[in-house]
């Protein structure tokens, strides 16, 4: 007998020792909790895996709060053992390199926009259309373009004289 636990609408929170694999539902529950990879500072949120951090393999439930969530090079690192998981009281996770410096990803909370606005102001960080973000989405380099881009800027860089390569912003 295996028993799976519920939420209102019937969508499984907790399935026990049934399966390693995440169910769709317990999924989704992760994903809107961790939004990417919880090691701190790391910015990924695609190509990110669902951790046991007690491992199922030894006893570990595919339930979510034995879950959490991290990008395929950290997710390596802890099997490696690298980064070592741990679950705190308060549900914030800290990781742990083996010569003991540990690094904690607060537990999340809901984004108050504004408060985030104010505090960037109070630092003088303004965030615009402009600020510099990535659009990579893991598609591989475009190495021909790459290489005409680079030998025609080279191309130009010999091209400016001495007196002029300081006019330049």
């Amino acid at each position: 007998m295996i028993a799976i636990v519920e939420d209102e609408r019937g969508e499984p929170l907790h399935v026990g020792r049934k399966t390693r694999t995440i169910p769709p539902a317990i999924r989704r529950a992760l994903n809107s909790r961790d939004r990417g990879c919880r090691f701190p500072g790391c910015p990924h949120t695609r190509y990110v895996d669902g951790h046991h951090v007690k491992h199922w393999a030894q006893g570990g439930e595919t339930r979510l709060s034995n879950l959490v969530t991290v990008c395929r090079f950290h997710h390596r690192q802890v099997h490696e053992g690298r980064v070592i998981v741990q679950i705190l009281d308060d549900g914030a996770f800290r990781f742990t390199r083996p010569d003991g410096e540990s690094f904690e990803s607060p537990a999340p909370r809901a984004t108050d926009w504004a408060e985030l606005v104010a505090a960037h102001g109070m630092q003088g960080i303004r965030v615009t259309a402009r600020t510099a973000i990535t659009r990579w989405t893991g598609e591989g380099l475009d190495y021909p373009r790459a290489i005409e881009w680079l030998l025609a800027n080279a191309e130009r860089q010999k091209n400016v004289s001495a007196e002029t390569s300081n006019d330049r912003p």
